[in-house]
């Protein structure tokens, strides 16, 4: 057994193992110290800067950014600490800032490429239904009540007989009272519908200006209406609305992106969905936050 130990092989082996181990540990300690490194240098400060510039219009004093060099790195040690302690598994609230955090990015290059005017008298020619002004009209109405008449389609019948007389008489003393004016002037069909309901608003829409036409429905009762002027949709120049196809060019640049970048989050990840839940899942890029009270 002496001689053994006396043998230089086996003492070439141990000592081979004792460096083989002393390396491996520290090769493993160097990305744990690296993974563990906090760094806080001349880029957090400048950033730190202009952040506070522009929220407050001004430069930090010494005082101020003193506070905010601290704030840092004890919200980066805290940070690194709760991952450590893997806080970030399993929590709702974490889970759904750092997708919000992503999107904003995603959404925020999607904004760099700025349109030429080009672009943009293109995108205005492709969607003339969205630059023009909506169709309105002017118009009278008489109203007859169904609770306070026996057959009130019949008496607006008898009234409109009375108005294409000459003389006409007073429309308003033909009626019942409704709490709505008797006059509309220059509004569109869709404030048309929210009075009266949408049935009536088409129906007005369809009338030519000029007599009295009737009887038409509404949630209330039946109806005799004059138009007497209506202004038909126009499509507007793309002088007048620039800004507004600027902002629905970024718009459509934007959801483009989100769809291409949820594209390849899918062909990255392994989404597996119970063919049950499938009908719920709607298009990725145009799903948001859900609302509060639903939280």
């Amino acid at each position: 057994m002496r001689r053994w130990l006396k043998e230089p092989l086996l003492h070439f082996l141990a000592a081979g193992a004792l460096l083989f181990g002393a390396y491996a540990s520290l090769d493993r300690a160097a990305p744990a110290a690296a993974a563990r490194e906090v760094r806080i240098g001349a880029g957090e400060v400048t950033w730190l800067t202009e952040t506070w510039a522009r929220q407050w219009g001004r430069q930090p004093t010494p005082d101020e950014l003193g506070m905010l060099v601290t704030n840092l790195l004890k919200e980066e040690l805290l940070a690194r600490e709760a991952r450590e302690l893997r806080l970030d598994e399993n929590d709702t609230i974490v889970r759904r800032r750092l997708a919000q955090k992503l999107e904003f990015l995603v959404q925020d290059t999607a904004r760099l490429a700025e349109p030429t005017e080009d672009d943009l008298r293109r995108f205005h020619a492709a969607h003339p239904d969205r630059y023009a002004t909506a169709a309105r009209v002017t118009f009278a109405h008489v109203y007859f009540s169904r609770e306070r008449r026996k057959d009130a389609a019949k008496d607006a019948g008898a009234a409109l007989g009375a108005l294409s007389a000459a003389p006409p008489p007073d429309p308003a003393a033909l009626g019942d009272r409704l709490l709505l004016d008797a006059e509309f002037a220059g509004v569109d069909q869709g404030a048309v519908a929210s009075a009266f309901g949408p049935d009536f608003a088409r129906a007005v829409f369809a009338l030519a200006p000029g007599g009295w036409h009737g009887p038409i429905a509404s949630g209330y009762g039946v109806h005799l209406v004059r138009v007497a002027r209506a202004e038909p949709a126009r499509r507007r120049e793309f002088a007048e609305v620039r800004a507004q196809v600027l902002e629905h060019w970024r718009e459509e640049r934007q959801r483009e992106a989100e769809a291409r970048f949820f594209a390849a989050l899918l062909e990255k990840y392994d989404v597996v969905i119970e063919e049950r839940v499938k009908p719920l899942v709607g298009p990725l890029g145009i799903a948001r936050a859900a609302p509060e009270a639903a939280r």
